[in-house]
């Protein structure tokens, strides 16, 4: 069974996937612009899952470019 905040989660795609492509793309830029530094640490906590369930982790050089990239 899902809980509620997963299937509240599921329903809010579903309906940001049935808008138009160019609504979609407003929307996005929208929730870029106000909520940039969340969605960074979101999208970094998921790579750090990724690699650690691959069993796959950054060598000194690949940690100080991925580092070096937050800045931009």
């Amino acid at each position: 069974m899902q809980s509620q905040k997963e299937s509240t989660s599921h329903n809010l795609y579903n309906l940001y996937a049935s808008l138009p492509n160019a609504t979609q793309q407003e929307f996005l830029r929208e929730l870029l612009q106000k909520q940039h530094q969340q969605i960074e640490d979101i999208a970094f906590h998921l790579a750090c899952k990724q690699a650690k369930d691959e069993n796959e982790f950054l060598s000194e050089a690949e940690v100080s470019s991925f580092i070096d990239s937050l800045s931009q």
